[in-house]
């Protein structure tokens, strides 16, 4: 079962395809994943997880360029 995303619910498109993500459950775990089933990305959680989502298909330019990576060993 598939369920759109309400289009006043900040999501970001597919950074492959550049369509906007569907809802599927499954069992007990929910997934964000793109309709378009030749690009395999998806979100799975116990919860919807569209700010993993919004992570994972964030631009580069969307980045702060002053922004610096932090070191963590």
């Amino acid at each position: 079962m598939t369920i759109q995303i309400q289009p006043n619910i900040h999501c970001e498109n597919c950074i492959k395809c550049g369509k906007r993500p569907q809802i599927e459950q499954h069992k007990k775990f929910w997934i964000v994943a793109c309709p378009n089933k030749s690009c395999h990305n998806s979100v799975k959680d116990l919860l919807v997880n569209i700010d993993a989502w919004n992570r994972l298909n964030k631009n580069n330019a969307n980045l702060n360029p002053n922004q610096t990576l932090k070191r963590t060993a």
